[in-house]
């Protein structure tokens, strides 16, 4: 009986050793992999700070060219809010350079949330979605005639509905498109086109031009830097790409890096060049281009201000 005891107590001791070890062996693993870890996250960290400091040069560089394109965006868009106050009739409510300004703003907000993340070339793209749909809309009020009275709401609901084919329904729009066929932008730019008769727009479309192309000279004026910026930080992304260390694993620096590429990109290719060339053809209906010079200018000096003083992807 004794025997039997002491051998079941010395399995129960063996049992319990082995288990003992384990555990230690289990820890041993866990610390040697936490350690582990903790080695690659200072390797990485190190690693990845040449392309922090590389950022923090990058709009160390470019913040004076930002400094100058937001300021001659802003003052550009103010001689144009005042310029349609000389221009255009005065009729309540509202006066001219509150419409243009709220609408600048409306086209600028609908893109905003996307302008940290999107590729440039689909930023540009969209903004002549939105030239073409002024026209589309300009065009149309032309048909419906001046007024916004009670009869005009079913031809109003077919112009609404006509601009947003082909996407259908509402929700399907982008968010540009959605602002542009909303009853609430449709009425105000059908009320400042009201004022905008006869020559008027030809006028407005001529002194709207000598005051855009001094934006345009300025930008043109920057486009090395911003251009030179933005292939600096490209090509330290691509050479990023055979190296063990990713910038792709510090979530918040790439989110950053591209988010300045995204600015840089946009200061430089989002423009009014070809505004000029309606100098020569007798355009009367000046009032697309004219509120579509309002939104690049109102998001140029929106893009330029963010990036000149935050270190985060643009929040909107």
């Amino acid at each position: 009986m004794i025997t039997i005891v002491c051998g079941l107590g010395g399995l129960v001791i063996s049992i319990w050793s082995l288990q003992v070890a384990r555990r230690a062996e289990r820890g041993q693993r866990e610390a040697a992999l936490a350690a582990n870890v903790h080695e690659r996250r200072n390797s990485a960290a190190m690693h990845l700070q040449k392309y922090s400091d590389l950022l923090a040069e990058v709009r160390d560089t470019t913040k004076a060219a930002k400094q100058a394109i937001h300021t001659c965006a802003d003052d550009v868009l103010m001689s144009l809010a005042y310029l349609v106050d000389d221009v255009a009739l005065h009729n309540p409510p509202g006066h001219n350079r509150h419409l243009f300004h709220q609408m600048s703003e409306e086209i600028f907000n609908a893109f905003g949330p996307e302008l940290s993340f999107q590729y440039v070339e689909n930023v540009t793209w969209r903004f002549g979605g939105v030239r073409r749909r002024l026209r589309e809309l300009s065009d149309s009020c032309k048909h419906l005639g001046p007024g916004l009275g009670d009869e005009d709401e079913g031809l109003i609901a077919r112009l609404l509905a006509r601009l947003r084919h082909p996407f259908g329904t509402s929700d399907r729009l982008p968010p540009e498109a959605r602002v542009l066929s909303s009853p609430g932008f449709v009425a105000i730019y059908r009320n400042l086109d009201s004022r905008l008769r006869g020559e008027l727009g030809r006028r407005l479309m001529l002194d709207s031009i000598e005051r855009v192309e001094r934006f345009c000279e300025v930008q043109s004026k920057l486009q090395t830097v911003f251009d030179s910026n933005h292939a600096r930080l490209a090509a330290a992304l691509d050479r990023n790409s055979t190296e063990e260390f990713k910038v792709e694993e510090s979530g918040q620096l790439y989110a950053r890096i591209e988010a300045e590429m995204r600015s840089l990109g946009l200061l430089s290719r989002l423009g009014l060049n070809d505004l000029k060339h309606f100098r020569d053809h007798d355009v009367l209906d000046a009032l697309p281009e004219f509120v579509y010079s309002g939104a690049v200018l109102f998001t140029i000096a929106q893009v330029s201000d963010w990036s000149r003083f935050s270190s985060e992807p643009m929040r909107h």
